[in-house]
């Protein structure tokens, strides 16, 4: 496994934005124990799992642009600052705010296995054989919001409650990409607090120190 720690210059083979040694002293003085309980190959599989989803998920959404062509990750990034309005440069082309997100979401990157875990909800199987509405049926999970019901003949119908509906319920989120909706994908409040510093404002103006 190629662990390479980004260092601020923009390496064309960087796979994380922060070393294993910074995970460890960020979870250390946060008492988050859990983290010791993984090798040392399972915490740097973690952290490339958290850099590739930190880069995919908000890389349309991040202030600045990328330093140079080559690079292998989003930062470091140019007329990139922060609410200060001081630039992310020199020994702070790779925020501290950014560092500490990508140790948070390892975390759960290591006890989950995926940050971005593919749908609860199957695709229900086609069929034309007898019996398909059963299979279909028994695909199907999620609570009940409502049922139909006919006596004579029998006739019954159910309702089940989708992440979509659950979604709409809450409040969905921005979307995220063309092919996934950000209310697939968990939230993880310790984490994505964090990477707010770093993206564009929602009405997409930019910060530019005078």
């Amino acid at each position: 496994m190629a662990f390479v720690v980004e260092d601020g210059t923009g390496l064309s083979t960087a796979t994380s934005y922060i070393s294993e040694a910074f995970a460890d002293t960020h979870h250390s003085d946060r008492n988050n124990t859990k983290w010791d309980d993984f090798t040392s190959i399972e915490k740097q599989a973690a952290l490339i799992r958290a850099t590739d989803y930190v880069d995919k998920r908000f890389s349309l959404r991040f202030i600045g642009f990328a330093q140079k062509r080559e690079q292998a990750l989003e930062w470091p990034r140019l007329d990139a600052f922060d609410r200060s309005g001081f630039a992310y440069s020199g020994d702070r082309a790779i925020p501290a705010e950014l560092q500490k997100a990508i140790a948070e979401y390892a975390l759960r990157a290591a006890i989950c296995g995926v940050l971005a875990p593919d749908p609860i909800l199957p695709v229900p199987k086609q069929s034309m054989e007898s019996g398909a509405d059963d299979d279909r049926l028994a695909t199907q999970s999620g609570a009940v919001i409502r049922k139909k019901e006919r006596i004579g003949p029998v006739e019954e119908e159910t309702w089940y409650e989708t992440a979509a509906s659950q979604s709409s319920k809450a409040g969905a989120r921005a979307v995220q990409s063309s092919l996934v909706d950000d209310f697939q994908i968990p939230a993880y409040p310790e984490a994505d607090l964090w990477i707010e510093e770093l993206l564009k404002p929602a009405f997409g103006g930019t910060l530019v120190r005078a």
